[in-house]
């Protein structure tokens, strides 16, 4: 049962649940061996533990946590560890690990209103950087949206949301602080279907700026941008994934110019903080 000072993995220190949700809350917690913060997601799995079904639902999740850990890119968030209980005889879903990331998603930014391109243009850069780390070991995001990209300290761009598989059926809704979607691993012309490779990522970073600019006269400059990544091939080409790695540079190149010298703009009121949502 997750309660707070619950020991997990005999290290990780329950301390307070950040992110409650229907795909399984966060927690920020604390390392005793390392002597760090650290955030912890253990993922809700739908049916029952007893079902063979379900113990391999949660063997497939542990399996991607371990794979979303090999993207290594400042903008992506850290996967520290994957730590699986047997309980009564089946194991159930493993929990994640990650680096704590202080500060607030992007989707609470966007509250008080839209934010100047540059800046845009300077958080999209990083987020595409993180996209292409883990599109170059195999991995897909299929989750990118404003909760969860994290604004760090010190300007730190932070994409949550890898290591933690998208559960059908697990319902709930998702907070500024909560991803129920996930990467995936991919599997044997997975990326041929419609909708399931790195296209799908550059449409959804497509999305996030149009809507962090919220049409603003002077965001034109990321106006091409934005239509280029909109257009990103749609998977059903065998060369989809060197299509899209072709589009990100291109469009990585037209960011940095945006954002300039790719530099945090002065920092707003900030609301609350809240760790990396998994």
């Amino acid at each position: 049962m997750e309660v707070p000072n619950r020991l997990v993995g005999q290290r990780y220190r329950l301390v307070e649940r950040v992110a409650p949700g229907g795909a399984g809350g966060v927690w920020r917690a604390f390392d005793e061996v390392a002597g760090r913060e650290v955030a912890v997601k253990r993922p809700v799995l739908p049916g029952d533990p007893a079902d063979e079904g379900y113990r391999r639902a949660a063997h497939r999740l542990g399996r991607e946590a371990r794979a979303a850990a090999r993207v290594d890119h400042p903008a992506a968030v850290r996967i520290h560890d994957v730590v699986v209980e047997e309980a009564a005889g089946n194991g159930g879903p493993p929990w994640i690990v990650m680096e704590w990331v202080g500060g607030e998603s992007l989707h609470e930014a966007l509250r008080r209103g839209p934010v100047p391109a540059p800046e845009a243009a300077r958080v999209g850069h990083a987020v595409l950087g993180a996209l292409r780390a883990a599109h170059s070991v195999g991995i897909v995001h299929r989750g990118v949206s404003a909760d969860r990209v994290l604004l760090g300290p010190h300007g730190r761009v932070v994409l949550t949301g890898f290591g933690t598989a998208h559960v059908p059926g697990g319902g709930g809704s998702a907070g500024p602080c909560e991803a129920g979607a996930a990467p995936r691993s991919r599997v044997p012309g997975e990326w041929s279907l419609p909708g399931a490779g790195p296209a799908a990522d550059l449409r959804a970073l497509g999305t996030l700026l149009h809507t962090a600019v919220a049409e603003q006269p002077a965001a034109g400059p990321l106006g091409p941008l934005v239509e280029r990544l909109l257009a990103a091939d749609d998977g059903w080409r065998p060369n989809a994934g060197a299509l899209a790695d072709e589009v990100a540079q291109e469009v990585a190149q037209g960011l940095a110019a945006v954002a300039g010298d790719l530099r945090p703009a002065p920092p707003r009121n900030q609301g609350i903080s809240c760790g990396p949502s998994a």
